[in-house]
């Protein structure tokens, strides 16, 4: 495991800072498309492994030209990543500091296994899904505009305006459906997932595009990436109001209508709820405890399902 030249890269709006093991020298490079492209050249897929943080997007142009050339990569998570700071001890911030911690950061959990590399069809789908939410946002507010226009040239043009994103979400769908077909496995966790009461197409692949690692990691760290996980703070006799730890916000978004769903048609789910309003339990706190318990049952569903896929192939 200790084969492989770990590369952390402080990802920012303007730069990008690499660092490489065996180099003292931090290189910058634009955060473009041609200077992506020269630092992807100088990578060999064989040897070389990637590491950096989430940073609203700007890193998105650099995952997909690693994906696109076979290199991997890794996305760590921030809060660990300042976590190992701390430990370090270092209290200077710079871009440069932020790449070798990276890198340092990345070796650690390589050599201890524990380090979970990107996919290509992971970053297709989250990107697809993505793309189809603005256009239905856009949709939306055109066709709030479109019941107020006064005046009928301001109407023809909202009007043209549906027409082409009815046209951009049509295709966004039709290479949706050419995603799964390239992809059998991703078809088949859609409908392992859609078995779920209040699980449909769209939260299934919503769910796979925020929550790649659903089915592969276990009900605690799957509820606390989804920010569903409860936060504890209980010292001597302080017993603080229990919250949520801070996670991927969007899951609670993608799970709120399946949870509503669930618990007036889901047999489980009904009596689970009925068990918390008889505590005295709040409507909010129940609506959390059901969406936690959907994602806990869709990820253990999930795991099952791609454990027995292997077997199920061999057999065929």
């Amino acid at each position: 495991m200790s084969g492989k030249r770990v590369i952390g890269i402080d990802v920012g709006k303007s730069w990008l800072d690499a660092a490489a093991e065996g180099c003292e020298r931090v290189r910058r490079y634009g955060n473009d498309a041609a200077a992506i492209a020269a630092l992807v050249e100088q990578l060999d897929p064989a040897e070389d492994l990637v590491v950096f943080e989430r940073t609203g997007g700007w890193e998105r142009n650099l995952e997909a030209a690693l994906a696109d050339r076979m290199i991997p990569w890794a996305v760590v998570h921030s809060q660990r990543v300042k976590a190992f700071r701390q430990v370090r001890g270092i209290k200077a911030k710079t871009d440069r500091i932020d790449a070798r911690l990276l890198r340092d950061y990345a070796r650690d959990r390589w050599n201890a296994g524990a380090l979970r590399l990107g996919r290509r069809e992971d970053v297709t789908l989250d990107c697809l899904m993505a793309r189809q939410r603005q256009l239905k946002a856009m949709r939306h507010a055109e066709a709030c505009r479109l019941a107020t226009a006064p005046l009928d040239a301001v109407r023809s043009s909202i009007e043209h305006m549906i027409a082409h994103l009815d046209e951009a979400l049509a295709a966004t769908a039709a290479e949706l459906a050419r995603h799964e077909d390239e992809h059998p496995g991703l078809a088949l966790k859609e409908e392992v997932l859609c078995n779920q009461i209040g699980v449909a197409e769209q939260t299934a692949r919503g769910l796979l595009a925020l929550l790649p690692e659903l089915g592969r990691f276990g009900c605690k760290e799957i509820t606390a990436l989804g920010g569903l996980a409860p936060r504890v703070h209980e010292s001597g006799s302080i017993r603080k109001r229990r919250g949520l730890a801070p996670g991927r916000t969007s899951i609670k978004v993608v799970l709120f209508n399946p949870a509503r769903t669930a618990m007036r048609f889901d047999p489980q789910i009904k009596a689970f709820c009925s068990r918390l309003r008889a505590r005295g339990k709040p409507g909010k706190v129940i609506m959390v405890a059901v969406m936690r318990k959907i994602l806990v049952r869709l990820n253990a569903q999930l795991r099952d399902a791609m454990a027995k896929a292997p077997a199920a192939a061999a057999a065929r």
